[in-house]
Parts: structure tokens; C-alpha cells; sequence
């Protein structure tokens, strides 16, 4: 006599085959398909979240720029700039990758930081060249003998950066002070 709360197993129908051992049980999630709006989409492949992540922390090289440019004119070089550019770059790789910093993004982020202190040094310069040509910021900006004043002095006049050296060494040196503590927990996140 066989009671209902039997656990045995009972024998298969005749002709039926057994299930693979790595078969989905029947109330698992149906895999993701395109063509479903409703299904959750598959994670992004680890280039994929990079470049995505990458493309976003671009977006700090014009802020970073123009903060510093604008410091610079007041007369202030301040670390607190390249600071704000590395924490801004690693938060928006975060937002826009989903992801934690990798060693192809750590790499990235210096990059984006080195990138916008040249671009601030000669964003300065320019400012201050504009300044003493004593033209509208706008103007200058579309005028092609500013730009050309611009390159010859940058390439050409010795004098000018015999001037200009002081302020740049020690543009470089708050730069690095600024993002590097940032830029060393980056380093150990990507290392992790």
C-alpha cells in the first residue's frame, strides 16, 4: 500500500527521455531576447562599460578648463581644480560605465586629468594674452591673428615662457598634488 506523501520516485512514461543534468528547471526566467521590452537586458561586456564610462568622464575636460581659467585670471593657481577634475572623472566612468574603475579606465582617467591641465595651461595663457591685446573674450575666440599671435608666441617666444615658467612649474606641481591622493585610491580599486 502506497501513501500520497510517498517521496519516491516514480518511473519515467515509456519513451520519455530524462532531462539533461544542466537543464533550466521549468520555472526558470526565459533568457533575455531583443525583441521582449520587458525582459531585463543582458550587463554590458567589460569594453563596452569602459568606453561608456570613458565617453562620460570626458565631459569633466571642459569644466575643469574653464574653472581653472578663471582661477588663473584672479590670479590663483589652486590644486583644488585638478582635485575636482579627478573625483569628477572617476565619479562620471562610475555613472556612466556601472561599474567599479578598472586598469584600462584608471589609465583612461589619467589621461582625461593630464589632457585638461595642458588644455588649462594654455587655456591661461591665452587668457592672458587676450587680456593684454585687451579684446573681447568672444572676439578673440574667432579672430584667426589671435590664434596665430597665439602659436608663434607659444612656439617661438623664449621670452615669454622664461616668464611664464615659474607659474607653470608651479601649476604642475599643485596639479599633481591636487588628484593624486584620487588618483592613488583609483589605482588600488582598478588593482582589486
Amino acid at each position: 500500500m502506497t501513501d500520497a506523501t510517498d517521496d519516491r520516485v516514480q518511473p519515467a512514461p515509456e519513451g520519455a527521455q530524462p532531462p539533461a543534468p544542466d537543464a533550466a528547471p521549468y520555472d526558470a526566467a526565459p533568457a533575455y531576447t531583443p525583441l521582449d521590452p520587458f525582459a531585463a537586458p543582458q550587463p554590458y561586456s567589460q569594453a563596452e562599460r569602459v568606453g561608456r564610462g570613458i565617453a562620460l568622464a570626458l565631459l569633466i575636460i571642459p569644466a575643469g578648463v574653464i574653472v581653472w581659467t578663471v582661477l588663473w585670471n584672479i590670479g590663483f593657481i589652486a590644486s583644488i581644480v585638478t582635485w575636482g577634475v579627478a573625483v569628477g572623472a572617476v565619479w562620471l566612468y562610475r555613472a556612466g560605465s556601472k561599474a567599479r574603475v578598472t586598469r584600462a579606465a584608471f589609465w583612461g582617467i589619467i589621461a582625461i586629468v593630464a589632457v585638461t591641465i595642458v588644455l588649462s595651461l594654455l587655456a591661461g595663457i591665452f587668457a592672458d594674452l587676450v587680456a593684454v591685446l585687451k579684446i573681447p573674450l568672444g572676439d578673440a575666440l574667432t579672430d584667426g591673428r589671435v590664434w596665430s599671435l597665439f602659436w608663434d608666441n607659444l612656439f617661438t617666444n623664449g621670452d615669454m615662457w622664461q616668464s611664464y615658467l615659474p607659474s607653470v612649474l608651479l601649476a604642475l606641481l599643485f596639479a599633481v598634488l591636487g588628484c593624486f591622493t584620487t588618483l592613488r585610491r583609483a589605482s588600488r580599486e582598478s588593482r582589486a
